[in-house]
């Protein structure tokens, strides 16, 4: 009798937890299945969200992080900053490099304003008073040889007299007729030459500060890129790095996602396409929110044959029915979905 009694005791047992067991794939099939086909096509995908991955374009020290993971953030805002301390002391060298090459590069136009002065001065000839001084030195040096001349005729002077105040007459004659007539051809071309060099050493002091203003413009390019800013809207959904951790260029120091706008890319056959078209409404369902539909639309088909995959099917004789990718936009107003999450779209016939 005691024997008999543990028999049905076992057996109650095991049939207690296979109808459990029943009960809950049951359940678990009814929370997979969140829509009924007789209502419209169902397909099943994953929800997708535009992400940025943020990473610095110069290598460094990480010397302020501004945000932490879960943090909505604007575009434009600051995220990090990497430590700037040598590249501060490379724009001090710059700007030094800077202001030589400007002093060098105005001496050289002044070099070449006086040369070309002198040019200009050789090709004009002397000034209207030069040429006057000229004429009245030459004028009185005649005139004081015609007296010399009369008193060595009569014995008064010397002939070494004579000869020197004939002397100083003939350098009197060619400096008034040098006011006259302006340089020698050979003068110009002397002043012609002063010119070129002085156009040729100005260029190249150009060309040295323009590579120093370069050089400047680099180093403050590269302190800009110090401070790393959002492109995007979105919410901070992971922070790769640490406050004082080094980064090289590339590495990504966190990540934006976008949760205004996820999408989710469902496969549909060929045969149920035409009941799809774009703008159509549609609903979605995401197990995390059972409670929930969510409103979702139609934002792309795709037609291009680079898209279609084949799959084993029976429901075209023995031949394969193509699927294509159709894109729905969900709406997220209170932004609770998230990239990854299982979704299943219903087409309402």
């Amino acid at each position: 009798m005691r024997s008999l009694n543990k028999y049905i005791f076992i057996s109650m047992c095991l049939l207690l937890l296979l109808m459990t067991g029943c009960s809950a794939g049951a359940a678990e099939k009814n929370e997979i299945n969140v829509f009924n086909e007789s209502e419209g096509i169902v397909a099943q995908g994953v929800i997708e969200a535009k992400e940025v991955s943020i990473n610095s374009k110069i290598p460094g020290r990480i010397g302020k992080i501004y945000v932490e993971e879960g943090v909505e953030i604007e575009a434009g805002q600051l995220l990090v900053e990497i430590s700037s301390d040598e590249l501060q002391a490379k724009k001090e060298q710059a700007l030094a490099l800077v202001k030589a090459a400007e002093a060098a590069h105005e001496a050289a136009k002044g070099q070449v304003k006086a040369a070309k002065s002198l040019l200009a001065k050789a090709q004009n000839g002397a000034r209207e008073q030069e040429i006057a001084k000229a004429q009245a030195y030459y004028d009185l040096m005649a005139s004081t040889y015609e007296r010399v001349e009369k008193l060595f005729e009569k014995g008064a002077v010397s002939e070494q007299k004579k000869d020197e105040v004939k002397t100083q007459l003939e350098v009197a004659k060619q400096t008034l007729s040098m006011a006259k007539e302006g340089a020698r051809s050979e003068d110009i071309s002397s002043a012609e030459a002063l010119v070129t060099q002085a156009l040729s050493m100005e260029q190249a002091a150009k060309g040295k500060l323009e590579q120093a203003q370069a050089g400047l413009q680099e180093v403050e390019a590269y302190l800009k890129d110090t401070k790393i800013s959002a492109p995007i809207n979105g919410v901070i959904t992971q922070v790769n790095a640490d406050e004082g951790e080094l980064v090289s260029t590339g590495m990504s120091i966190a990540t934006i996602t976008n949760l205004n706008k996820p999408w989710v890319e469902v496969k549909i056959k060929e045969t149920d396409l035409e009941k799809i078209s774009l703008g159509q409404e549609v609903k979605v369902k995401v197990p995390s929110f059972s409670e929930d539909i969510f409103k979702g639309k139609v934002v792309r088909i795709n037609k291009k044959p680079d898209f279609a995959t084949k799959r084993a099917t029976n429901d075209n004789g023995d031949f394969d029915i193509i699927s294509f990718g159709v894109k729905i936009q969900i709406e997220n107003n209170d932004k609770v979905l998230r990239p990854g999450m299982t979704a299943f779209v219903q087409f309402l016939k």
